[in-house]
């Protein structure tokens, strides 16, 4: 390649030589230098039309290699064969660990089951490109995150498929964003329908409680009227008690800070334990660290909070059983875990459960609102509160809060 450029050099400059002397008096000697001269020039404007290639090259490489966003490419196997620091960044792999494996490990069991990889696969075939497909990929640490994909086939110069492409961006934060916005938005106009219904049965339910509570005096507590007045005055306080949560939950919440002891707290609520358990068989097992930092939080929204979980865990044990409560801290974070080993909550409910008016138990057991109030209350103090359960071994409830 190289004489084949010098071999043309020579030729332009004998035919430059040639149209010098055939139409112009110039001395032979400056000829061969101005020949020369063009040689030198042609030969630098060569070198400097290639540096500007690479440069070029270079600077999309650059593009690629540094994105944000994931860019991964793909041969026509599937096999990975291009890894990005966004993808490194993203997904928790570095690039020697992922060259050449099918791309198929990054995405999550159940969507493979439900045929995403063939999906994707059938997409770029068919379209030669897929467009902010939205969907859950799985990181190195196991961690499922949500990701909008897009794809497209790439070609070689005779137009056949040489592999694709895949751009890959981490929307995680967005969706979390979304999710939140979506449930501020449903928690507003539940609060104004539940606050307008609440008020307008408070009065009917207080003449009714008060004229079964006088009736009442004047019954004998053997007689059949005492049985079904005294069911009427139950009722009553249990919807009134609901009443009481619809109105908690509807109002906005104002947070009344003072510093505490969690430890102190979990302590009280534990003795108050033995009038929730029914007659049931349960040991409450205790693990409260010992220099656990006191903390500012509002005590009677995260002792209702607190109650609302410790009631559940009562409940969703049969006949015996165990719960615990743990209390710790690490990293300007205070947690409390409440555990149970009863029936367990399904996969498909603790998806639900903190959404309001949701209950799995039976009718007249609850609201539906202990769990949301209790999220509420969390997020309030810049907090959270998340579930693990296994069905029918157990579930576990984890509330954090702030330390400083």
């Amino acid at each position: 390649m190289e004489n084949m450029v010098t071999s043309e050099f020579e030729k332009q400059k004998e035919f430059l030589k040639n149209e010098l002397r055939s139409k112009y008096n110039i001395p032979e000697a400056d000829i061969d230098s101005i020949a020369d001269t063009a040689e030198t020039v042609l030969f630098q404007m060569i070198q400097l039309m290639k540096e500007g290639k690479s440069a070029h090259e270079k600077f999309f490489s650059d593009i690629i290699l540094n994105s944000i966003d994931a860019i991964v490419g793909f041969d026509n196997e599937y096999n990975i064969f291009l890894w990005n620091r966004g993808a490194e960044n993203i997904f928790g792999y570095k690039k020697f660990e992922v060259m050449g494996k099918d791309f198929s490990f990054l995405i999550p069991q159940y969507l493979l089951e439900k045929g995403e990889k063939e999906f994707l696969i059938d997409e770029v075939k068919s379209k030669g490109f897929l467009a902010n497909h939205e969907t859950e990929r799985i990181t190195k640490s196991g961690e499922l995150i949500n990701v909008s994909i897009s794809r497209f086939a790439v070609n070689n110069e005779k137009n056949e498929p040489i592999g694709s492409v895949g751009i890959i961006r981490d929307i995680t934060l967005v969706k979390k964003l979304e999710k939140e916005l979506r449930e501020k938005e449903n928690l507003a106009l539940i609060g104004e329908v539940v606050s307008s219904i609440a008020h307008s049965l408070s009065n009917p339910l207080n003449i009714i409680s008060g004229n079964a509570d006088f009736l009442l005096l004047n019954k004998k507590s053997t007689s059949d009227e005492y049985e079904e007045l005294k069911t009427i005055l139950d009722e009553t306080t249990r919807i009134t008690k609901s009443i009481r949560h619809l109105l908690n939950f509807s109002r906005p919440v104002k947070i009344n800070r003072t510093e505490n002891d969690i430890n102190e707290l979990i302590n009280k609520i534990s003795k108050q334990i033995k009038f929730l358990k029914d007659n049931k068989d349960i040991k409450l097992r205790k693990s409260l660290q010992k220099d656990l930092p006191k903390i500012k939080f509002d005590y009677a929204q995260i002792e209702e909070s607190i109650m609302n979980i410790v009631t559940n865990a009562v409940q969703a044990i049969h006949k015996t059983g165990e719960i615990g409560i743990r209390t710790s801290s690490n990293g300007g974070i205070v947690k409390v875990d409440i555990s149970d080993d009863g029936q367990g909550i399904s996969k498909e409910n603790q998806a639900k459960i903190f959404l309001p008016f949701f209950s799995s138990k039976e009718y007249g057991k609850g609201t539906g609102l202990g769990l949301s109030i209790a999220k509420k209350a969390l997020k309030e103090h810049n907090g959270d509160i998340k579930v693990k359960s296994n069905p029918g071994k157990g579930t576990t409830f984890t509330l954090t809060l702030p330390a400083d």
